[in-house]
């Protein structure tokens, strides 16, 4: 079994109200904890519909967890028992008639194998990052777990010293002020997505 003997904890992402209801009353014949949260929590397994950029999936490629398909489950559950995810894992399989690209389709599985063998503790570890201040954002505090689930270091803007090494600026002010702002440190929040997706490996930033 990959994964050995810990329990499973389960998170789903990008299910509709009815596919969502199958998946639970498969997962109640399977022993494991299932999270049913918008938000991503520390899950062990990321179960999702399709590949895409939320947060969840985010942050789950940038944890190296198990990011699977459906029939992980279903078919787990018509066994009895938790399968070996080795090839329900997506990027197991590159599919060639797909708008997705092949880093893109293979990011979490490439993820999860390079933290493994790494000893990494997330996909950020080294970064030192400052965020936008804007309290009660949602989407600011979507960033910052996607952050944190890679285990980056993120700095209040007052405390800001020369280590730090990425600046996130939204996607707006970005290109606006792309002239204006320095090179180096600053770049758009949708970096995220595309560092995690389009990078072939740990890189120290």
């Amino acid at each position: 079994m990959a994964s050995g003997g810990q329990k499973r904890i389960i998170q789903l992402t990008g299910f509709k109200k009815e596919e969502k209801k199958a998946l639970c009353r498969s997962l109640l014949k399977l022993d494991c904890v299932f999270l049913d949260n918008k938000k991503y929590r520390n899950c062990t397994h990321l179960v999702a519909k399709k590949l895409s950029k939320s947060e969840k999936f985010l942050a789950a490629c940038a944890a190296g967890k198990w990011i699977l398909t459906k029939e992980y489950i279903i078919n787990s559950a018509e066994s009895g028992r938790w399968l070996d995810e080795t090839t329900y894992e997506w990027g197991y399989e590159i599919e060639k008639d797909t708008h997705y690209s092949p880093q893109m389709q293979s990011a979490p599985k490439r993820w999860r194998e390079e933290l493994t063998c790494s000893s990494a503790p997330g996909a950020f570890h080294r970064w030192k990052v400052v965020l936008p201040a804007k309290e009660g954002d949602k989407q600011m505090a979507s960033i910052r777990r996607v952050l944190e689930a890679g285990k980056a270091t993120i700095c209040s803007s007052q405390n800001a010293d020369n280590d730090v090494t990425h600046i996130f600026v939204s996607n707006k002010m970005f290109k606006q002020n792309k002239k204006h702002i320095s090179e180096g440190r600053y770049y758009p929040l949708q970096y995220l997505g595309d560092y995690l997706f389009e990078v072939s490996e740990l890189k120290d930033v």
